[in-house]
């Protein structure tokens, strides 16, 4: 096994593992959790970006670049949805549909880029998306609940995808960009709290404070593994490995937080999977 594959699975395990974190913080609003995660982000992502001299340039480059900026102004609020809806899908006890919505991602990507690029669909990838659309549909019809939490983080980070790739920045310091676009918002938010009396930091346990402060380095950690590896392999591998991430978090929601999944819920959940399956088996044949 390469260094390139260690670096994208040590960061796709930490990735699915965020659930068992962010139950650390399950008394604290998800709204809040994502202020602090954006706000002691920050230091760290600039610290990588100060010593790393190809990532300083990328960030002075896109810093003085108009248009660069009002994508990743957009890019900020897509991240900020997604981990808002992340923490708050885990913390409410749906950890398993915020899974649903990361393996429906690279779905959503693929079909976002056929619409909006005119990329070229396969056969294999065309019935990829209609299986997986299918189980999104069988799981809302039968189910019982419609999985919008599931929805909003699938749909979200494939927009996240799709602009970051109209960007010519890397992805440390286009996070670092997106991070201090969205750190005056997340600091008036945390002194809104602080002045009504809402906010759990500084106000709750010592190991509370702790966890909020440390969400920085637990969002920066695994993007520095991926970022690292993704330079040493193949983006087939890195696809491909991918469902880790989404696999961890089902298997948690199951096993972990015993979270029901009814019959119907699971002949939907098949389908995606399914999908997700032809959908690695193109990206394989599309290597060969």
């Amino acid at each position: 096994m390469t260094k390139g594959v260690l670096f994208i699975i040590g960061g796709y395990l930490i990735w699915g593992l965020f659930p068992l974190y962010w139950k650390l913080l399950e008394h604290v609003s998800a709204s809040e959790i994502v202020a602090h995660r954006i706000l002691w982000s920050v230091p760290l992502l600039a610290l990588a970006v100060a010593i790393i001299k190809p990532w300083r340039h990328h960030f002075l480059t896109a810093c003085s670049n108009k248009k660069q900026l009002s994508y990743l102004t957009l890019s900020s609020l897509l991240i900020a949805i997604n981990w808002g809806g992340h923490v708050y899908g885990v913390n409410k006890g749906w950890t398993v549909e915020v899974s649903m919505g990361y393996f429906l991602s690279p779905l959503i990507s693929v079909l976002a880029g056929y619409m909006l690029f005119k990329e070229r669909l396969s056969k294999i990838k065309i019935i990829a998306i209609s299986l997986a659309s299918l189980g999104v549909l069988y799981y809302i019809i039968k189910g019982g609940t419609f999985p919008w939490i599931g929805l909003v983080v699938g749909f979200s980070f494939a927009g996240y995808g799709i602009v970051r790739k109209l960007i010519d920045v890397e992805a440390i310091p286009g996070l670092l960009l997106e991070a201090i676009l969205l750190t005056p918002i997340a600091l008036l938010y945390i002194l809104f709290l602080a002045f009504n009396h809402q906010a759990a930091f500084l106000n709750d346990t010592a190991m509370t404070n702790v966890w909020l402060v440390l969400s920085g380095l637990v969002t920066v950690i695994p993007l520095v593994l991926f970022t690292a590896g993704v330079r040493l392999v193949s983006m087939i591998t890195t696809g491909v490995l991918l469902y880790i991430t989404p696999t961890l978090q089902f298997l948690l929601g199951i096993w972990v937080f015993n979270e029901q999944v009814n019959p119907d819920q699971l002949i939907g959940f098949s389908c995606i999977w399914m999908g997700v399956i032809l959908y690695s088996y193109s990206l394989i044949q599309s290597q060969n």
